[in-house]
């Protein structure tokens, strides 16, 4: 029996192996330069010759994307050596932790990007996108007092990639200077920055904690919702039917600008490869089948850096939208459209509180594993920072050309904060010291599996009632 899912989203299946390949191959000695290919070789050639066999030719294919995925898989995460003299670039503003300050360092010379930590220093805190450094990183990533010193000749050393990006970045430090010049409360301040430029140094651990605990967190980590808003702000500005295609080109270069200006984290580089195709699509006068982009999505990205299949903004961003893109059909299903047309109001807060459950069923797993928390009152979270995040980001773009407007902003960020400040003292805000093993994980993925193929049954069922 063939699966809906895999039916209406075939590479789903081919990116969910190539994801198992990366996670088994990166536990394995890395092979040889040959055995891979080798073994993807034969693996193709039966696929080939399996026509007559379409389930032996399908479990070809699978196997293709695991040993693709172990091919590509990272090796060198636990293996990072002590680096000794080495020229480097920074590129990223130093970020307070508790004992330390991390830098960002790109090391022209072996091509890689380290997170590094630098005892606190007043020297160090003057260190701004792009100064060249000549470092001695330790094997714990640590670099002490005496290991550093400016000068080199790094920055030349990059990529023109690099360097634009670089370039990007310290654009984006220009512009969170004139933010932070506004004055005002500093928290306020902070979490404009995080929410409109995408840095998250000025946050407290205390503005940390309450955005954690009551499920806003989402909102200080640049995703696919900020972008999406952006997107949908900027449709608004297009030249209409007319000149439908220059629109569409426009915003395709105006999101990647906006990823490219925020350091292009892999949670906006999947919405912003997701709305390049929704584009696409629209250039062609075609239908897009949603599911089928999110996994062509995720295997380009997987294929380009295969380090991302372990970043946690990566699988939230991911698993978020596959819960989103899975069940929000499902619930609009259990409520007539006709009705909710009629009542635009309870349309909206309908809409917000289906695609805030079927995120929360996508990623509560992950969070409980990663952050061991899951946070009670979400929906009424998201029922503060969604369209405050829309005000927010639109009243950035103002700002840009009016700065006075600034002021505007940071008084709504801070009454945002206020609000989800008492939502923290609300009764079982949140549930703490989950923790679930990996196991568990799986099992609570398994558990919402069912509640998907139970949802879906029963939505079927309603449908083939007669009115």
């Amino acid at each position: 029996m063939k699966w809906h899912l895999f039916e209406h989203a075939p590479l789903l299946p081919l990116t969910v192996c190539l994801m198992v390949g990366i996670a088994v191959g990166s536990l394995l000695q890395p092979a040889t330069a040959w055995t891979w290919p080798l073994v993807l070789l034969g693996l193709v050639t039966a696929a080939l010759l399996a026509g007559r066999w379409p389930i032996v030719q399908s479990l070809a294919l699978y196997l293709c994307f695991v040993v693709l995925g172990m091919a590509v898989a990272p090796h060198d995460a636990e293996q990072q050596a002590d680096c000794a003299n080495m020229e480097a670039v920074v590129a990223s503003l130093p970020a307070e932790r508790p004992k330390t300050l991390m830098v960002e360092l790109l090391l022209p010379q072996t091509g890689e990007q380290r997170r590094c930590y630098f005892w606190k220093d007043e020297a160090v805190r003057t260190l701004t996108i792009g100064d060249d450094l000549i470092v001695n990183i330790h094997d714990e990533r640590f670099v002490w007092s005496g290991d550093w010193q400016r000068g080199g000749d790094g920055f030349n050393q990059l990529s023109r990639w690099q360097r634009m990006r670089l370039r990007a970045l310290q654009w984006r430090g220009k512009l969170l200077a004139n933010i932070r010049q506004q004055g005002g409360d500093d928290a306020a301040v902070a979490v404009l920055a995080a929410m409109t430029l995408g840095d998250k140094s000025g946050l407290s651990a205390e503005v940390r904690e309450t955005y954690s605990i009551s499920g806003a967190s989402h909102v200080l980590a640049l995703s696919g919702l900020h972008l999406s808003i952006i997107y949908l702000l900027l449709t608004q500005l297009t030249l209409g039917r007319r000149r439908f295609w220059l629109g569409q080109v426009l915003l395709v270069v105006a999101i990647w600008a906006f990823a490219l200006l925020t350091g292009l984290r892999n949670s906006l580089v999947r919405a912003a490869t997701m709305l390049t195709v929704y584009s696409l699509f629209a250039l062609g006068g075609r239908r897009h089948a949603p599911l089928g982009v999110l996994s062509f999505t995720a295997m380009v990205m997987l294929l380009v850096d295969s380090h991302a299949l372990f970043d946690v903004g990566f699988q939230l961003s991911f698993m978020a939208m596959l819960g989103i893109l899975l069940f929000t059909p499902l619930f609009n299903g259990f409520v007539s459209q006709q009705w909710l047309m009629e009542h635009r109001v309870v349309r909206w807060l309908f809409g917000l509180a289906c695609v805030s459950v079927a995120a929360q069923l996508g990623t509560a797993p992950l969070v409980a594993y990663y952050f061991g928390r899951f946070s009670t009152w979400f929906l009424l979270t998201n029922l503060i920072v969604v369209p405050a995040a829309t005000v927010i980001l639109a009243g950035a773009v103002v700002a840009l050309v009016v700065p006075a407007a600034s002021a505007a902003l940071l008084w709504m960020v801070g009454t945002m904060n206020t609000a989800l400040q008492g939502i923290t003292k609300l009764p079982l805000a949140s549930i703490e010291g989950l923790h679930p093993s990996l196991l568990q994980v799986a099992l609570l993925y398994v558990a919402v599996g069912v509640l998907y193929a139970l949802l879906r049954k029963i939505n079927c069922s309603a449908r083939s009632v007669p009115a």
